[in-house]
């Protein structure tokens, strides 16, 4: 049987719908490419601010400020602290009602009809992360002690420390583990540097930089994982 740990963050659900929805309320409705282009350029801020943040650097709440003034700054749009704050508050009430892309539903379930382990890795604060996995409902298919949460590690991806531990934590001893998940950097380049099987999940189409580390799947949809696991075996 294999062990299958996937990230959460749009790999799970589609954390652009809870940006949307916060963005529209609290600023101003605005095209499909826009919106998308809105929380790429959030994405990318955040992750640029995110070790600051959580080694305690940078406070959490100017991190979001930042993020969200950025992503406006790179679309001409203005943006004030206090629409900021607006805005991270809408969206931390967003993202109460967020859930699991009906595909990676069947996926759980079929993986684990067939005894397959699985967990999840994701970077973020324990609480905040641990909200989101109960809000998906993710202890019908995964055990707590198989949440790994960089806030609780101590550790983050794309550090190698993290899947190491995680190894260690569900006592890997042959096969290495699946990881699905997608960041590029975080969850493809660590996971490979880590030696495990990776698959991207590049919903939002991102280019690959040429040379460097590639995954070993790479699908568009989570559909797509459906057809992967099927054709290779695993159920």
């Amino acid at each position: 049987m294999a062990t299958i740990i996937f990230d959460i963050d749009d790999t799970l659900y589609d954390q652009l719908i809870p940006f949307k929805q916060a963005f529209y309320q609290t600023i101003r409705e605005v095209s499909l490419a826009e919106i998308n282009s809105l929380y790429r350029f959030n994405r990318e801020k955040s992750d640029a601010l995110f070790e600051q943040s959580e080694s305690g650097l940078l406070p959490k709440i100017e991190m979001q400020v930042m993020r969200i003034q950025h992503a406006c700054q790179q679309a001409n749009i203005p943006i004030s602290r206090e629409k900021a704050l607006a805005f991270q508050k809408a969206y931390e009430e967003e993202q109460k009602k967020i859930e699991l892309y009906p595909e990676m539903r069947e996926l759980l379930t079929k993986l684990t009809q067939n005894d397959h382990t699985l967990g999840v890795m994701t970077n973020g604060a324990a609480a905040h992360q641990q909200k989101k996995i109960d809000q998906l409902g993710l202890a019908k298919w995964i055990d707590q002690d198989h949440v790994f949460i960089s806030g609780q590690m101590g550790r983050m991806k794309p550090d190698i420390a993290a899947f190491k531990f995680v190894e260690s934590s569900l006592t890997i001893k042959n096969k290495k583990p699946i990881f699905i998940g997608d960041s590029f950097q975080n969850d493809i380049v660590g996971g490979k540097r880590a030696g495990w099987t990776v698959i991207w999940l590049n919903t939002r189409k991102n280019n690959m930089k040429k040379g460097s580390i590639e995954p070993d799947e790479t699908i568009q949809h989570p559909v797509e994982l459906i057809s992967l696991f099927e054709e290779q075996g695993y159920f």
